[in-house]
C-alpha cells in the first residue's frame, strides 16, 4: 500500500455563511492509504461523503447536486509525523 495526495475541488455547495446562504466551492488535498492511484481517487472521495462538517454543512436540494472533482494524485513515500491525514478546506465563493 502506498500514500496518495489527492487535491479534490468541490463546487456547488450551499452554505449557510453568517445567516446568508452562498454557493461555494472548495479545494482539499486528503492523504489516503492505496494500492493505486485509482484506489486512491476512491477513497479520497468516500472520505469526504462520510465528511461530518461538510454533511451537516450542505444546504443542497437534491435537483442541485454539489460536485467533487479530483485534480491530481501524488503518490508520497510517507506521511511525515504529526501530518494530518487532511490539509483542510480551504473555501471560494463561486460567482452565480
Amino acid at each position: 500500500m502506498g500514500k496518495f495526495k489527492v487535491l479534490m475541488n468541490g463546487k456547488n455547495f450551499l452554505l449557510n455563511l453568517e445567516g446568508r446562504e452562498q454557493k461555494m466551492g472548495f479545494y482539499v488535498t486528503p492523504i489516503v492509504e492505496a494500492a493505486t492511484a485509482e484506489e486512491a481517487e476512491s477513497a479520497a472521495i468516500e472520505l469526504l461523503k462520510a465528511d461530518e462538517y461538510l454533511i451537516s454543512s450542505t444546504l443542497n436540494e437534491k435537483t442541485d447536486s454539489p460536485m467533487l472533482y479530483v485534480e491530481e494524485i501524488i503518490e508520497v513515500s510517507r506521511r511525515k509525523k504529526g501530518e494530518d491525514a487532511n490539509t483542510g478546506f480551504s473555501f471560494y465563493t463561486e460567482s452565480e
